[in-house]
């Protein structure tokens, strides 16, 4: 380096020599004069410097030249600095996987038939430690209504079989773990809790848990929406809203129609209730709060459904002040309150976990069977052939985590086959589900149906339609905003609380109308909008809806109400719509010229 700086140096000095010599001495064949000889004296100079320094970006360092290095570091900074700038986006927390060093356990390959493998059994009993913590006929009492729990089972036999299991939850502001870590997946909360807890009992790296649940949310959007917040494929759906939903028969349709359109998915998911308990529903409702209802809809359905009810409710009414160590506030549960909501999951699971062992021990006879299992009405399939493992044929099928390797085929002495007369309740994920038996099957009619309505009206069954502001992978487009005074609002990623009013519709303009279409089955259409306080917004807003062309029928909506906080809400515009495709128009109602109005929010466009 400063044998280059020397040679500059040099250069310079000659070039200040040639042009400022008054009396140069120049060689006899040269024709410039002083001054262009000046420049063609200082041009070699600037064309060493640059030289010099593609030379430098030339050379290497460890085996790359300085050229990739420093394209290499600009492409770092610019990385750091657009993710120093921009909010990270907390929906990514919803779904991921918890574990990843787990190694997968096939409870079917074990040889010894009298090991029991689960110190908690039988549940309830002298090993199970919740028993300790707990009382046990507390326990017991949290189960509102078991079933029969056949879907509950073939989860249990999936997982028995050593092969992963996705759990999904939907619910509102306890679920959403607000109040106790403000994290879906909050290792505080009960998802997580139960989660590590599955993970203890049936470790496997490919579980994963999605938590879709959203703050001041309740059955009237997720009846609807609830595909946008489970995985396409789930094997388990535990559903939490005793406190978030409203306590009469209007919400128990909203409450239904959640479960019937997941009982339906093709999936086949198991579901299942639970039960939060908040002092403010307590003293609102007494002990018949909306979970009355709820347990209507898990009779019908054959859901279970438990609830931490029975293990606060006694102390709540002898002194209230003994519950308050659970909660944030009379509704919000804490850190300890979602230990409460994990151990009652985890006492039910034990419970169904100890009988499916019992069933394949031929120890218990009480469970019934699953729906993986072959149930054919006429109870005349053949059985599968390839089983292979513990209790002479009671395992995995061939190619299943550690399934035995095949053999001949053998006949007993009576001369029937291989059939395995008791096969293990668990159906293959790439097997077609088999024709369910009757009594496991989804309801054919809804629960206030009756013979009349059939007569008038025969039944089509249900297929939720949602059109959601919330729906970010699918928005509307922008073209159909253009033009129309409506507009879409959706806050910074990251910025937003998980609530189902956080993206919307809206607009201030009067007679501005927004059309969209729709896909209805069921027949009932609705618009989901927001509730504000009058106190806010005096008068307030109105929206008239209506279906296609039937403008006689238009519904109007105002969302000025008697609220303390944005509310949203459900208001149904049309029943019994012809299956199909139709649409749906709302228009601000006001006068053209009138630009005080305030802004009307729809958050969504609902069908049946």
């Amino acid at each position: 380096m400063a044998k280059g700086v020397s040679c500059l140096l040099d250069g310079r000095s000659a070039t200040a020599s040639a042009t400022f010599n008054p009396h140069p001495s120049f060689p006899p064949t040269s024709t410039f004069p002083p001054l262009l000889s000046a420049l063609a004296t200082t041009r070699p100079t600037r064309m060493g410097s640059d030289s010099e320094k593609s030379s430098r970006l030339n050379q290497k360092s460890l085996g790359v030249t300085n050229r990739i290095w420093l394209l290499l570091a600009f492409f770092l900074s610019l990385v750091v600095f657009t993710r120093l700038i921009l909010p990270t986006d907390v929906n990514n927390t919803r779904h991921r996987l918890l574990s990843l060093d787990l190694k997968p356990k096939n409870y079917l390959n074990i040889t010894d038939g009298n090991l029991m493998p689960f110190s908690f059994c039988p549940a309830l009993g002298p090993g199970d430690e919740l028993t300790s913590k707990y009382d046990p006929v507390a326990l017991a009492k949290t189960r509102f209504h078991t079933g029969s729990g056949a879907r509950i089972q073939r989860v249990i036999s999936k997982a028995l079989s050593g092969l992963p299991v996705t759990i999904s939850v939907v619910g509102g502001s306890v679920s959403a773990c607000h109040g106790a870590g403000d994290d879906p997946l909050s290792p505080h909360c009960y998802p997580s809790r139960f989660f590590n807890w599955w993970n203890s009992v049936f470790p496997h790296p490919a579980s994963e848990l999605t938590n879709g649940a959203m703050r001041r949310t309740n059955s009237a959007y997720f009846a609807f929406c609830n595909a946008h917040h489970i995985p396409d494929v789930t094997d388990l759906v535990i559903i939490e809203l005793d406190v978030d939903d409203a306590n009469g028969q209007v919400a128990m349709d909203e409450f239904e129609l959640l479960i019937r359109s997941i009982l339906l998915r093709p999936d086949q998911p198991a579901v299942l209730i639970l039960g939060h308990f908040s002092p403010q529903s307590a003293q609102a409702n007494g002990f018949s709060g909306p979970d009355h209802w709820h347990s209507l809809v898990a009779q019908f359905y054959d859901v279970p459904h438990i609830s931490i009810k029975p293990l606060l409710y006694p102390d709540y009414m002898t002194n209230p002040s003994l519950v308050d160590r659970y909660f944030v506030d009379p509704i919000l549960a804490n850190v300890a309150g979602h230990e409460v909501l994990a151990d009652i999951l985890v006492s039910y699971f034990q419970s169904q976990v100890c009988a499916a062992w019992g069933a394949l021990t031929g120890a218990s006879h009480e469970l019934l069977p699953s729906l993986s299992s072959p149930i054919f009405i006429d109870n005349n399939v053949k059985q599968p052939t390839d089983a292979r493992g513990l209790f002479g044929g009671v395992a995995q099928r061939k190619g299943a985590a550690g399934a035995a390797a095949p053999e001949n085929d053998w006949t007993d002495p009576d001369g029937g086959s291989n059939v395995n007369l008791n096969p293990l309740p668990f159906l293959e994920p790439n097997l077609k589900a088999p024709s369910l038996h009757q009594n496991l099957r989804v309801p054919p009619v809804r629960i206030s149906t009756r013979p009349a309505d059939l007569e008038t009206h025969p039944f089509v069954e249900v297929a939720p339609y949602c059109v959601s502001a919330n729906d970010l992978v699918n928005p509307l487009p922008l073209s159909m905003f253009e033009g129309s005074g409506w507009a879409a609002f959706h806050p910074r990623p990251g910025s937003a609380d998980l609530s189902s009013h956080a993206h919307y519709f809206y607009t201030s303009l009067p007679t501005s109308k927004l059309r969209v279409s729709i896909q209805v089955s069921g027949g009932d259409v609705g618009i989901y909008y927001v509730k504000e306080p009058s106190s806010r917004v005096g008068l307030g807003s109105a929206v008239e809806c209506w279906v296609d062309d039937n403008y006689a029928g238009a519904v109007v909506i105002e969302n000025a109400a008697q609220v303390g906080e944005l509310t949203p809400a459900l208001e149904v515009i049309d029943r019994h719509v012809t299956s199909g495709s139709h649409f749906v128009e709302c228009q601000l109602m006001g006068e053209e010229d009138d630009r005080n109005i305030p802004a009307f929010r729809i958050i969504g466009i609902f069908a049946t």
